[in-house]
């Protein structure tokens, strides 16, 4: 099998030859490792990156055709879009909630995981504080900009709500992001 191309091997799998796909594993995962190590993603660790990944490694042994491109390219794509993917999901706003979720390890009578009440205290206090930090760097248009957004308003909308123009939207988002991270950094 070492001596058969990648190509060659895909088309083997896709014969049902377990054994392709085995040595395409062992020549690329050193690739997908070398990629991961490059990203991060807040509460993962590198193996997390790793399966994402091998999820783009997946894809592409499955879905390559001979003829478009070298295997190796179409890999690569793969990988890289399934690494970018999955950090720009969890990494954005609308996950910031599990980003900086703490670990729930009591369990009520109901089955559900709740911190107990002494942690439920300190944790809304945090959260208040982060808010108050956040929120004392920004103008009054970045604040209302960042409200809109939150509510799950998309520019357009945000634009007609304060008679601005879209451009400005985005400018003023963008500015938020980079307070937000600066403030975070403090």
């Amino acid at each position: 099998m070492k001596s058969l191309t990648d190509e060659q091997l895909v088309e083997l799998y896709h014969q049902g030859k377990e054994d392709a796909f085995n040595e395409l594993y062992s020549r690329y995962i050193g690739l997908v490792k070398y990629f991961c190590r490059n990203l991060y993603l807040i509460g993962a660790e590198e193996v997390d990156l790793v399966q994402e990944g091998m999820l783009g490694f997946i894809k592409a042994v499955n879905g390559y055709k001979e003829g478009q491109s070298s295997f190796k390219t179409y890999l690569t794509a793969c990988v890289r879009s399934s690494l970018f993917t999955a950090v720009k999901k969890y990494s954005g706003l609308k996950s910031s909630p599990l980003n900086g979720s703490v670990k729930l390890e009591t369990l009520d009578g109901l089955g559900v995981f709740s911190p107990p009440p002494e942690d439920q205290i300190l944790i809304n206090e945090s959260g208040n504080e982060l808010t108050a930090k956040i929120y004392s760097n920004l103008s009054k248009f970045e604040k209302l900009v960042l409200k809109y957004y939150l509510e799950g308003y998309g520019y357009l909308e945000i634009a007609d709500k304060t008679g601005k123009d879209v451009k400005s939207v985005g400018n003023a988002l963008s500015r938020c992001r980079n307070k937000i991270i600066k403030r975070l950094g403090d």
